[in-house]
């Protein structure tokens, strides 16, 4: 026990004592005592009066000051409010700190609440998203954000994904958003203005797409002549036959690259896709797996289809023969003579799978998460002494992210390569009936 609970025992008791003895002389020790006590309490309830005053910041009551408890207890609550004091006043510097800094920002800044209503926003949100903090407050974003692409990305979205929408304050802004969730049912949504990026990618792809268009005839020209004197009997050709051969060959190589960056392009260009159409992938892939036998030629590659009979899927025929063909050509191209490629068509639990593996050379983990990248190549010679552009797997991964679908890729040096094309299991539909052609499996 501290020694001002003791100094307050000791005068209580004095007090007691006191009125004891007074009571004994005047024969009333009984009525001495209540008065004592009722005098004590009285005196306690006062001050503890005063206390509760003074911590409810009420200038015209001093503390307490008598007794020495209530003179520890005013002091140390008094060393709180000076250090509560100091804190608040770093708070508020931080604070403001923080609301200059996300003033400055370019991106527009809103932190959700519950049920995704407006907490707060920066100057930035009022520019980009025409958000009012005055009069937006405590509303649902999506009452004040009512864009189709954000309000399903608000509600499904995953980490790491973002959204791409037209903003609300036009003027032909294009904006990307994305959600960081923190706190306790907190969320910070982040806005960046993508303008300019949206431009300068389209700048570039119309900048392909001319060129290749303006490219692509003069090779035809340039084609058409060679084949010409390619099919010449005339003697004084004949030293020029191998010359003339090679041209050749090179020449269809640049029209390949300009026909896959056209059709890249086209797949870029592609914003809002119309519905797709019933397609029927077995048959489909009998005719690729039949292309892919002539392309192996003399190599004797062993080609393995097995597809499920009637599994369509809703998608653009066209894409979809592209993509499948790259896959699979791929795997003849960059597979040894003699190997085995096994092209596979099936359901399961996951969705819809086209998965092609080979018993090739394999690729490098460096390298595979590049391999769509376009023109990019594992080895730059070989690629082209088999063929290839550089621009098939880019391909693959447009015309499957416009399906909803991905790429997955797996090898390992020495072993092989597995290329999945995995499609949502929503994309399946029942075969036509006006589709009269047999689509069992079918190898070779």
């Amino acid at each position: 026990m501290s020694r001002s609970w003791w100094a307050l025992c000791r005068r209580l008791g004095l007090i007691v004592l006191g009125a004891a003895l007074l009571g004994w002389f005047a024969g009333r020790v009984l009525l001495a005592l209540l008065i004592a006590v009722a005098g004590c309490l009285a005196w306690q309830l006062w001050q503890l009066y005063r206390f509760d005053r003074w911590l409810q910041d009420d200038k015209d009551v001093d503390p307490p000051r008598a007794g020495l408890i209530w003179e520890g207890v005013v002091s140390r609550i008094d060393r709180l409010r000076r250090r509560n004091r100091k804190r608040k006043r770093k708070l508020g510097r931080l604070l403001e700190q923080f609301q200059q800094a996300t003033a400055a920002l370019p991106d527009a800044a809103v932190i959700l609440g519950d049920d995704d209503k407006m907490v707060w926003c920066n100057e930035a949100s009022q520019r980009l998203l025409g958000l009012v903090p005055g009069r937006d407050i405590g509303l649902p974003v999506t009452n004040l954000l009512r864009h189709p692409g954000f309000v399903a990305f608000l509600t499904r979205q995953h980490q790491g994904d973002s959204v791409e929408f037209p903003s609300p304050v036009g003027d032909g802004l294009a904006l990307n958003a994305r959600i960081v969730p923190y706190g306790k049912k907190r969320r910070l949504l982040l806005a960046t203005d993508i303008t300019r990026v949206r431009r300068l990618e389209q700048m570039r792809q119309d900048f392909i797409a001319n060129v290749s268009h303006e490219l692509r005839t003069p090779l035809t020209v340039v084609i058409g002549y060679l084949e010409t004197l390619l099919d010449s009997d005339s003697p004084a050709l004949e030293a020029w036959r191998q010359p003339l051969r090679g041209m050749r060959q090179q020449a269809g190589r640049m029209l390949h690259i300009i026909e896959d960056l056209l059709m890249l392009a086209r797949l870029e260009a592609q914003k809002d896709r119309t519905p797709g159409k019933p397609v029927a992938v077995p048959a489909m892939l009998v005719d690729i797996a039949d292309d892919a036998i002539a392309l192996s030629g003399d190599q004797g590659h062993r080609i393995n289809l097995m597809a499920e009979p009637g599994l369509w899927i809703l998608g653009c025929g066209k894409e979809l023969r592209s993509a499948f063909s790259n896959v699979v050509f791929n795997a003849v191209r960059y597979t040894p003579a003699g190997g085995k490629i096994e092209i596979r068509w099936y359901a399961d639990e996951g969705g819809i799978r086209l998965a092609v593996e080979d018993d090739g050379e394999g690729i490098a983990p460096q390298h595979i998460p590049r391999l769509s990248e376009r023109f990019y190549r594992v080895n730059r010679d070989r690629s082209r002494g088999s063929g290839g552009t550089g621009l098939g797997l880019s391909i693959v991964k447009h015309v499957l992210n416009n399906h909803g679908g991905q790429l997955r890729i797996s090898s390992e040096l020495g072993k092989g390569s597995l290329f999945v094309c995995e499609f949502p299991a929503e994309l399946r539909v029942e075969p036509s009936t006006a589709f009269a052609r047999n689509e069992t499996g079918s190898r070779w």
